[in-house]
């Protein structure tokens, strides 16, 4: 998707286009083998890696430029395909069938295929493994705020309109709200006011619960912004996008650091 990124400009790239490498690969993760979409700079680094989580849809050409983007910044990024475990490494997204297998992914085998991301990326010669953040949009923004929980290495989590508050399931047998408490990296977050899918009151309430256990974050809502509005679409919102941006990637300057 060509262009997704077109109207996002005053943002400063450390990288140009032709400097960054990108490639689709293969890893172990628990009991099965991965894939994913691995995009960085072409120097030698050592640079901070981003795990990238995707939408309800998989790794679409959107979720690859977010990954190409990171990797202009300075960052490796890999965005791990959460459709492995179902349809197979090499399945490509955008489609309902990715949608349908994402819905019988449950909580714990997210975790556990986000797990395997860091170690593959930690296994990459160029990237500085004490220096690891998460970036999630929609159901990767969910994912992001649990993963921010759960992988205490973590030195950044950004989240693009994830849901904070979800329907307890079998497959969802907490909501992310719940564990706030666990958080230990700093936090940011950016929220649509006019979003559906994710009421503004859940969002406050995270905020609360963020601040009530003293936790580093930086929350902003968009006044008239509906949900995904950073990608392209019937949704976009274009000073959303740019803004959202150059915040996370401000976010990540301040607290994924190099030697």
């Amino acid at each position: 998707m060509a262009g997704v990124f077109k109207n996002i400009t005053g943002v400063a790239h450390s990288q140009e286009k032709s400097d960054v490498l990108s490639e689709n690969v293969r890893f172990e993760g628990k009991g099965v083998t991965l894939g994913g979409y691995l995009s960085r700079p072409s120097g030698k680094g050592p640079y901070p890696g981003v795990i990238v989580i995707h939408e309800n849809r998989g790794v679409t050409d959107y979720i690859k430029e977010v990954t190409q983007n990171l990797a202009k910044e300075g960052y490796v990024g890999l965005a791990v395909n959460l459709v492995s475990r179902s349809l197979g490494p090499d399945y490509p997204g955008g489609s309902d069938e990715a949608l349908n297998a994402l819905g019988k992914l449950s909580d714990a085998e997210a975790m556990a295929d986000l797990d395997a991301g860091v170690e593959y990326l930690k296994k990459q010669p160029v990237v500085f493994t004490n220096s690891i953040g998460c970036m999630g949009f929609c159901m990767g923004g969910r994912y992001s705020l649990l993963f921010a929980a759960h992988r205490k290495e973590l030195k950044a989590a950004v989240v693009f309109y994830g849901r904070t508050i979800n329907k307890i399931t079998p497959l969802q047998p907490q909501s992310p709200i719940d564990f706030a408490p666990e958080i230990t990296a700093p936090l940011l977050g950016n929220f649509g006011e006019a979003d559906p899918v994710i009421p503004l009151a859940d969002v406050k309430k995270l905020e609360e619960e963020l601040k009530k256990h003293n936790k580093i974050f930086d929350i902003k809502i968009y006044p008239d912004a509906k949900h995904a509005f950073h990608r392209e679409g019937p949704n976009y919102h274009a000073e959303a996008a740019k803004d959202s941006w150059k915040r996370a990637l401000n976010w990540f300057a301040k607290y994924l650091k190099t030697p």
